[in-house]
């Protein structure tokens, strides 16, 4: 979810009393919360362990939810995965955007079972990339290589992607442990990388966690935008 702050103060107690209550419920594996350098966004993003999970956090409409949504105002929301009837009936109010897995793996990660952004975490990078199709069929050959590449690169722990129902969008998240990883895979895939754009119209580019300067200029052709850790927990 993005959105815009309201009242950023009412929004972070909200949301500290949301991340508590999630952390201790089944399946709610990643609860992450970042904000912009200006401090005027906030990105949350979620990871269920499966269409259960998730129907018991949108039933769990708690007060703090109810006080987080008055703190903010909603740009959009997007649901990676299939999910229920019942749970996208439940989502209408968000008028959310629903996109289907359509390549790639994640594993599992160094994670923490307490509350709160750990060290681990804080050093690991989100990259996230909306886009449409030029090309599908030579943008399907060449995620086949750059997710090949990925995964059998130490500390690059997902690279999954998710296409719209209408075929149209194409979303991309990668994660990695930390930046050392992330400029390696960039420089020992610049022929694939440049496939792939062409392939594709990028829409935006965000990078989540701190990153250097030399990360910042390698992006700075897709004028990306930057966000960093503001609360959460992975379990």
């Amino acid at each position: 979810m993005n959105a815009t702050y309201k009242d950023e103060e009412k929004c972070r107690v909200a949301m500290e009393t949301i991340v508590k209550d999630a952390h201790a419920s089944y399946g709610v594996n990643t609860h992450f919360w970042f904000r912009s350098k200006d401090g005027k966004s906030l990105f949350v993003f979620e990871q269920y362990e499966d269409k259960k999970a998730l129907r018991k956090a949108i039933k769990r409409f708690t007060s703090a939810r109810i006080s987080f949504f008055r703190s903010i105002n909603v740009i959009n929301v997007a649901v990676y995965g299939s999910i229920s009837l019942s749970s996208q009936l439940m989502f209408a109010a968000l008028k959310p955007q629903y996109m289907d897995y359509y390549g790639g793996y994640s594993r599992n990660a160094s994670k923490s079972n307490e509350i709160g952004i750990s060290n681990v975490e804080r050093e690991r990078i989100f990259v996230v990339t909306n886009a449409s199709f030029k090309d599908e069929d030579k943008c399907k050959v060449i995620m086949k290589e750059i997710v090949e590449g990925a995964y059998a690169k130490s500390g690059v722990n997902s690279h999954f992607w998710c296409s719209s129902r209408d075929g149209k969008s194409l979303f991309v998240l990668e994660q990695y442990a930390d930046e050392q990883v992330l400029l390696e895979h960039l420089s020992s895939n610049t022929t694939s990388r440049a496939a792939f754009l062409k392939s594709i119209k990028v829409s935006d580019v965000t990078v989540y966690g701190n990153v250097s300067r030399q990360i910042k200029d390698m992006f700075a052709p897709l004028n990306s935008m930057y966000m960093n850790y503001y609360g959460g927990y992975s379990k």
